[in-house]
């Protein structure tokens, strides 16, 4: 009987027999990254910045302010904003890694097949470069403070990723990617506005450098291997019909390139493209030859514990004053902070440190090779720094950070009982909410009519002052200026009896 010949049945599978993949995988190399490692990795990466911070200044607050607004300024404000922006990180992750997973399903982006068998099942091709993508996304550094602030980026980069992971998903679940593209759509349509965006930038030369500039660290390490990818993959997307896995997500960061330099807030408008690029940056994973997998580790390992070993060194410094240096460089910076001591902060640094080591010493044996594995110390190594930045330096960041010490000056000069009004003149949107959050107090904008018993305004703002206010009417109490910030000053009056 004669050898029938396989029929390909859609085009990706054309696709797959006509041009030849760049990834030479096994099966044995495709085994999935532990789920309770992940899960933990994930958890601990997302709680630390959203538990025990105070909301940091300019858009922190800002959007902490807005939806403290919309709530009540109640008892478990902070929490409830804190737990939205928990979940829609959460919500991040978990799309980049099916968005992946469907993406490496497709029969375009499996791995060659062998002769004689034994090449990655696609099942498990698909999750172990979803794992990697989930890593890559981890380990990327502009990710770390922008996705634990409660802003709308966090709101916009969660609605990109929703709409990746609809359009990836179309093929195997087209009723779940289409509701996913719709709510993304509408979700986005309220987010993005006019104010984000400077066209004028075009010809300037400095908007270009510095989108440059912020690549370098903001997409760091994910960029590299993202461009690798689109370099090893590029027959599968060099042509008239691309293949989706690599022009899916390639589409979605030239998007967010292409418009960057124009972006008023360039981080802010990057971070919705690094889910489609941590998703290039593992395509690239099943490619990479040992030496280049050897520089990932060793650059990644010197880097992180260089990193690591900092942070413990001016903790203990802030703490005994030894060595001298580093505690006098803390003194000089921020001379109103007092170092405080937390035993179960103190554990929780000492555990994340402990399971650096342990990752290290894991990824140093010898073990079956998976094409995960260049990601894990990148991915490790950004939440060790992060986890140990929210908790030895996290009182010195929120001293220097924060709204909380200039509040505490506030409240030493005014007695403002829940619900009485503050008047205000020239203090900025996140000024203004700090003030209404800490001092629980009702803001209205200073004018001749109204009558509050304290008014408080900006120092840059005082020459203007007489053209809304009687001046006779108050009394100047106190200056007061934020610790950490020498440009910032207050002016505090009371009303005149």
């Amino acid at each position: 009987m004669a050898n029938r010949q396989f029929q390909p049945t859609s085009f990706s599978a054309t696709l797959r027999t006509q041009i030849p993949s760049p990834a030479i995988v096994a099966q044995d190399a495709v085994r999935r990254f532990p789920r309770w490692a992940l899960v933990a990795l994930c958890a601990a990466y997302i709680l630390a910045g959203f538990v025990g911070r105070e909301p940091w200044r300019s858009e922190d607050i800002s959007g902490f302010g807005l939806l403290f607004d919309s709530i009540g300024a109640s008892a478990g404000a902070w929490f409830f904003v804190r737990l939205l922006a928990v979940l829609l990180l959460g919500l991040t992750c978990i799309a980049t890694w099916y968005a992946t997973y469907y993406l490496a399903r497709r029969d375009a982006a499996q791995p060659v097949p062998f002769a004689f068998g034994g090449e990655a099942k696609p099942t498990d091709y698909a999750r172990a470069v979803a794992d990697g993508a989930l890593l890559a996304l981890v380990a990327c550094l502009g990710l770390a403070q922008l996705g634990h602030e409660t802003t709308a980026t966090l709101l916009q980069a969660s609605l990109m990723t929703l709409a990746f992971f609809g359009l990836a998903s179309y093929q195997y679940h087209p009723i779940k990617a289409i509701l996913a593209l719709v709510t993304a759509s509408i979700g986005l349509f309220f987010v993005l506005h006019n104010g984000m965006f400077d066209p004028s930038q075009w010809l300037r030369f400095d908007a270009w450098r510095n989108s440059a500039h912020m690549l370098l660290w903001f997409a760091w390490p994910a960029w590299a291997l993202a461009g690798l990818a689109v370099i090893k993959w590029r027959r599968h997307w060099l042509n008239l019909r691309p293949a989706p896995h690599i022009a899916l997500p390639l589409a979605i960061v030239l998007l967010h390139l292409i418009v960057l330099p124009i972006a008023v807030q360039q981080d802010r408008w990057f971070m919705g493209s690094l889910p489609a690029l941590a998703t290039l940056a593992a395509f690239a994973l099943p490619t990479l030859r040992r030496a280049m997998k050897s520089l990932i580790d060793l650059f990644t390992l010197l880097f992180f514990s260089g990193c690591a070993f900092v942070i413990w060194v001016v903790w203990i410094a802030m703490q005994t004053g030894v060595p001298p240096q580093p505690a006098a460089n803390v003194a000089r910076l921020l001379p109103a902070f007092n170092p405080t001591f937390s035993a179960p902060v103190l554990l929780l640094a000492l555990a994340a440190t402990v399971a650096w080591g342990l990752l290290v010493y894991w990824r140093l044996g010898k073990h079956r090779p998976a094409i995960w594995m260049s990601m894990v110390l990148p991915a490790g190594g950004a939440a060790l720094c992060w986890a140990l930045l929210m908790s030895l330096w996290l009182p010195l960041l929120d001293h220097a950070r924060s709204y909380k010490p200039l509040m505490v000056l506030v409240q030493q000069h005014i007695s403002v009982q829940p619900g009485q009004c503050v008047a205000v003149h020239g203090l900025r949107p996140a000024q203004q909410a700090a003030l209404r959050y800490y001092t629980g107090s009702y803001l209205v904008q200073a004018n001749r009519g109204v009558a509050c018993e304290w008014l408080i305004v900006d120092g840059d703002a005082t020459p203007s002052l007489p053209d809304y206010v009687t001046i006779a009417q108050w009394q100047h109490t106190a200056t007061i200026r934020r610790p950490s910030d020498k440009t910032e000053d207050w002016l505090i009056y009371t009303r005149k009896k």
